[in-house]
């Protein structure tokens, strides 16, 4: 029985095709198998079911609390095979589903800057994705994409503007010593900051509070 998630990321995907060019690189840097953690910058809501529908594995994205709870939009993150997360503090029901995913090989996607970027440039990380990868012994997967906005534009849909997705090299963060979430959670996000064109990057990749 075709999925949702099969019909939505084929549409997305041909939607794309229609309406802009593409430039994925790294496809080779994806694992096949196995639980990974993908961890792209974020400039748009449509962010998720786009980076889907340009790679070859299924992802189970963490969304904000407040996007899984919206009327009728709500229903978008189920039918994509999401799991909710509330920001601002500890979830340890969304860590827990993080976690059970990763051991089942499944991967899981988290937007460590938290939320979408107003300015189109990186800011920094939250360490979520640090934590899950050292408890769960995945590897983080960095992106980059940028064009999206562009794209989406009344104008873009007829410029076809290119839209670009860019994935790093799987890596597993350090192992943990006390008091270094800032210095690993930069590393993430420097890891994602060179993947972008410079005006995309951010000034300060430090972790959040």
């Amino acid at each position: 029985m075709t999925s949702f998630y099969t019909v939505g990321i084929t549409t997305v995907r041909g939607i794309a095709y229609l309406t802009s060019k593409s430039s994925v690189t790294g496809l080779e840097n994806l694992p096949p198998t196995g639980g990974v953690i993908i961890a792209p910058n974020h400039l748009h809501f449509a962010d998720p079911p786009v980076i889907g529908a340009f790679l070859p594995r299924k992802i189970h994205y963490m969304v904000k609390q407040e996007a899984w709870d919206a009327p009728l939009l709500g229903l978008l993150p189920r039918w994509f095979e999401a799991f909710p997360v509330r920001r601002g503090e500890v979830d340890q029901g969304a860590f827990r589903m993080a976690l059970q995913l990763l051991a089942n090989g499944q991967m899981v996607g988290i937007f460590p800057e938290g939320h979408r970027s107003k300015s189109g440039r990186l800011q920094r990380g939250r360490p979520g994705a640090i934590a899950l990868s050292r408890r769960s012994g995945a590897p983080i997967v960095p992106i980059g994409m940028w064009g999206l906005k562009e794209v989406l534009t009344i104008s873009g849909v007829f410029r076809r503007h290119t839209l670009n997705i860019s994935i790093g090299e799987p890596y597993h963060p350090r192992v943990a010593v006390p008091g270094d979430s800032v210095e690993v959670t930069a590393d993430l996000m420097e890891r994602i900051a060179r993947l972008l064109p410079p005006e995309h990057r951010g000034g300060d990749t430090r972790t959040r509070d």
